[in-house]
C-alpha cells in the first residue's frame, strides 16, 4: 500500500528534521539529530503520532512550537518489517530507499540509500 511521508525542518526546541509516514489516521514520527544524507547512520528519536495534517504543513506551529519547513515528500511503500523497517521512497531524488534499525545501545537510527539498502 502506498502511503505519504514528509520531512520537514524544525526549529524548536532546537534545530532538527521530523520524518513522518502516513499510518492510517496519524503520522509516526522520528526527530532527526541531523540533515537526511544517503548512506550515512542518522541518529533518530521517536516522538508520539502526528495529525496527519503536518504531512501538508509549513509556517508557525500552535502553542508556539516554532516553524517548519517541508524539505521533502513523497509517497512510501514498505518492503520488510523485520529485522530491519525498509521503505521505498517515490518524490525524491536524493533517496530511493530509507531503512529503520537498532544499534545494540538500542537507539534508533535511520539511514537513506539511493540503492536498495543491505
Amino acid at each position: 500500500m502506498t502511503q505519504r511521508f514528509c520531512i520537514l525542518l524544525h526549529d524548536k526546541p532546537f534545530w532538527h528534521w521530523d520524518f513522518l509516514l502516513e499510518n492510517g489516521d496519524h503520522a509516526l514520527c522520528w526527530r532527526l539529530h541531523r540533515q537526511p544524507c544517503c548512506e550515512e547512520p542518522i541518529a533518530a528519536e521517536q516522538m508520539q503520532p502526528h495529525r496527519l495534517l503536518y504531512l501538508n504543513f509549513e509556517g508557525p506551529v500552535s502553542d508556539e512550537r516554532g516553524t517548519v519547513k517541508r524539505i521533502a515528500s513523497g509517497t512510501y511503500q514498505l518492503v520488510s518489517a523485520a529485522p530491519v523497517f525498509v521503505i521505498q521512497l517515490e518524490g525524491v531524488d536524493w533517496a530511493h530507499q530509507a531503512s529503520l534499525f537498532v544499534v545494540t545501545t538500542n537507539r534508533p537510527f535511520w539511514r537513506f540509500s539511493v540503492a536498495p539498502w543491505g
